[in-house]
């Protein structure tokens, strides 16, 4: 017979774990250097100052970091995106949709990754929660 204290505690137990996992997310982001880029990254958001660009077809030769400016309005995922930061804003050159800066100038390389250990621990944290309550929901 189904109780229902049983079931508030199930949910409420459930709705916590899905909340904590949610929170915590299943990405981490990693720092790096200019030339370690993943080759699977074909976006660069670029920020410098209060600026932002979204670069795409970028190259990095003698130095300095060449782009197209990404002109659609299309949603990009995070695990697609590498996020540039440079200083000062003077520093980059934008000649129409033609973006370059200085590899000097660009302080910090970040991109998101998938945390494997994160993502499989709050699987199996799910997993034995509905493992557990389920069962007293119908006994």
């Amino acid at each position: 017979m189904l109780h229902e204290d049983d079931l508030r505690k199930a949910l409420k137990t459930v709705i916590f774990l899905i909340l904590s996992v949610t929170v915590a997310g299943c990405y981490t982001l990693r720092t790096a250097s200019l030339s370690s880029i993943p080759q699977k990254r074909n976006v660069i958001m670029l920020h410098a100052d209060d600026s932002l660009w979204a670069v795409s077809n970028y190259t990095i030769s003698d130095g300095i970091l060449t782009g197209l400016i990404y002109q659609d309005s299309l949603k990009i995922t995070r695990l697609k995106v590498t996020h540039l930061y440079a200083a000062p804003l003077t520093a980059v050159k934008i000649d129409g949709t033609s973006l370059s800066v200085p590899a000097g100038n660009i302080a910090k390389t970040d991109y998101w990754v998938t945390d494997l250990w994160l993502t499989l621990g709050g699987a199996a944290a799910i997993a034995v929660v509905a493992f557990t309550f389920i069962p007293s929901l119908f006994y």
